[in-house]
This record gives C-alpha cells, sequence and structure tokens, in this order.
C-alpha cells in the first residue's frame, strides 16, 4: 500500500521531493533551486517570499497524472537543493553566485530549474547555462520586453534580463526571443534597442493572430536555430492578472491558465538545458490563486522535459 502523504505536514520542499546538496545530487535529473531575490525591481516588491510560497503550495501537486498515466518523478527524478544565498543589495555578487550554483548543476548533466524571485535572477541563471554549451539560445516568456541596456546606471534589474542574455559571448541576439508582450509597460526605448539588437518578438495581438500553438512553437524553433541549448525563462506576469494577481506587474489580457499551461508543456518539450519560473509575489494574492498556478507550470514544463 503507498505510504500516506499529510500535505500540512512536515516540511517542505519544492513537490516533497527530497532535499540534495549541489554535490550530492545522486541520480537526479532535475534539481530546484529557490532564488528569494527582489532587489533592482521595476514593480512592486515582494517576489523574495516566492521561493516559501512555492515550496508550501506545491505539498498540493502529486507526481502522478492521470490524464496521461505516468509518474513524473519515476521518469524525472528530482530534488530540492535549497535556495541560493542571496546577498541584498549586492546584485553583482548574487548575480556570480546565481550564476556559479546554475553552471555546478549544468555541468552534472542535471536541469537546472530557478523560482524566483524577480526576473533579475534569470542574468546570472543564463550565464551559468551559457557556459556549458559551445552556442545557447535565450527565450523569455513575458508580458515585458526586459531590454533595457540600464536604469540610471544600473544593468542588473528586472528591466535588463533579455539585453544582458542577449550580450553572453555565446549568445546570438538572433537567437533571443520574448514571447507575449502585451500592455503599456513597454517603453519606446526598449522597443527600439530590441531592434538595434536583432531581438524578436511576439506581441499578444500577433500570437492571438497565428494561434498560441503555432505562435510558440515559432518562438522556439527560432529560439533554437543552430545553437546547442536554450534556456527558458517563465516571468509570470505574461498570465493574465485575473489568473495571476500574485506579481509585482499584473497585466491584464495575458495569457490564460490553460494557455499557460499548455506554452509550459512546449518549452519543456524543447529541452532546455536550463529553465526558471520569476516574478512570483504571494503577498498580492491571498487566495493562493497565483502560486498555485505557478507550480502547475513548473510541473507541465518539467513533464515536457520529462518527454510527455
Amino acid at each position: 500500500m503507498e505510504e500516506l502523504r499529510v500535505i500540512q505536514a512536515g516540511v517542505a520542499t519544492f513537490f516533497g521531493r527530497p532535499m540534495a546538496t549541489v554535490d550530492g545530487l545522486g541520480d537526479a535529473r532535475a534539481a530546484i533551486t529557490g532564488i528569494p531575490w527582489d532587489e533592482g525591481n521595476a514593480g512592486r516588491n515582494g517576489a523574495n517570499m516566492g521561493p516559501r510560497a512555492f515550496r508550501d503550495a506545491s505539498s498540493w501537486f502529486f507526481g502522478y497524472d492521470a490524464q496521461r498515466g505516468f509518474d513524473l518523478w519515476e521518469e524525472l527524478p528530482t530534488v530540492d537543493v535549497g535556495d541560493v544565498p542571496v546577498m541584498p543589495p549586492n546584485a553583482a555578487r548574487t548575480m556570480d553566485l546565481i550564476e556559479e550554483h546554475v553552471y555546478r548543476v549544468r555541468s552534472q548533466g542535471v536541469l537546472p530549474v530557478s523560482v524566483g524571485g524577480n526576473h533579475a535572477l534569470a542574468i546570472g541563471a543564463a550565464r551559468g547555462a551559457a557556459r556549458t554549451v559551445p552556442k545557447m539560445g535565450y527565450l523569455s516568456i513575458d508580458a515585458h520586453l526586459d531590454t533595457a541596456y540600464g536604469w540610471g546606471g544600473e544593468t542588473l534589474t528586472s528591466g535588463c534580463p533579455t539585453m544582458r542574455a542577449a550580450e553572453i559571448e555565446n549568445v546570438d541576439p538572433a537567437n533571443v526571443v520574448v514571447f507575449g508582450v502585451h500592455g503599456w509597460l513597454n517603453p519606446r526605448d526598449q522597443v527600439e534597442a530590441a531592434a538595434e539588437q536583432g531581438i524578436r518578438w511576439y506581441g499578444m495581438e500577433e500570437i492571438l493572430r497565428l494561434g498560441v500553438e503555432r505562435a510558440i512553437d515559432q518562438a522556439i524553433e527560432r529560439a533554437l536555430d543552430g545553437v546547442d541549448g536554450l534556456y527558458v525563462s517563465f516571468d509570470l506576469d505574461s498570465v493574465d492578472a485575473s489568473a495571476f494577481p500574485g506579481t509585482g506587474t499584473p497585466e491584464p489580457g495575458g495569457f490564460t491558465s490553460r494557455e499557460t499551461l499548455a506554452i509550459a508543456r512546449a518549452l519543456g518539450r524543447a529541452r532546455p538545458i536550463a529553465m526558471d519560473l520569476v516574478e512570483i509575489a504571494p503577498i498580492y494574492d491571498l487566495s493562493g490563486i497565483s502560486v498555485r498556478l505557478a507550480c502547475a507550470t513548473a510541473m507541465e514544463m518539467l513533464s515536457g522535459a520529462a518527454g510527455r
């Protein structure tokens, strides 16, 4: 008989997975890390509380998929490797720590999954992943371009990760794609910066015209063209604010929860070398539906990575 699992009991880990260290990953194929980072934030603060809320909410997610008839944890053994020891307000040092952590996990052939935390963490995580392949693509699901060259001289903020990814030595800006852009927080200078660098972005109007499934396939194809590995960044403010209010910059007109899960599965099937889920700010959603959707999104990304 299967051992009884009491959801509210015990110490919460990501999806109830065993704890491990970077030096003791064992037979794991994926390793989930919390990155409670909130500095250099463009929107409301609170994303530093994301990893802890995610761990608690993920207790409600078992590994078996009744509709598809498989156990995710049997097919993709996964561990919780704790949190990166962020150092607010030292952004440069924190990005170095994130980079090294992702690099060490990926160097062992294990998929690093970072849970944030604001979008700035993708700067360090993408750099770490890029060190493990000759050439890398970068695909961001986001309501915002995040192509700022800098804000008042600051270059490690949540408005910069797409631009910082395009500047990585072994990343061609032609393989940098942003998917889901909408709303009134995409200033002209960032649109112009994307054009200058050759960064392709899909606005919500184009996505709806093409159809979500066809559009995400196109975006993945472009990001993967001629590369040896793909970094995937999922900013959850791309989801409609009615389904995901618990974020720093909620936007109306975003993806539905069903579209979000379909996109997540497609991303996982692209076999990324590293991925993140960012901008989870639970203090703005006392109902907890946002972090539940974040957990479901991660499950679909992982199931895609498992080949499902």
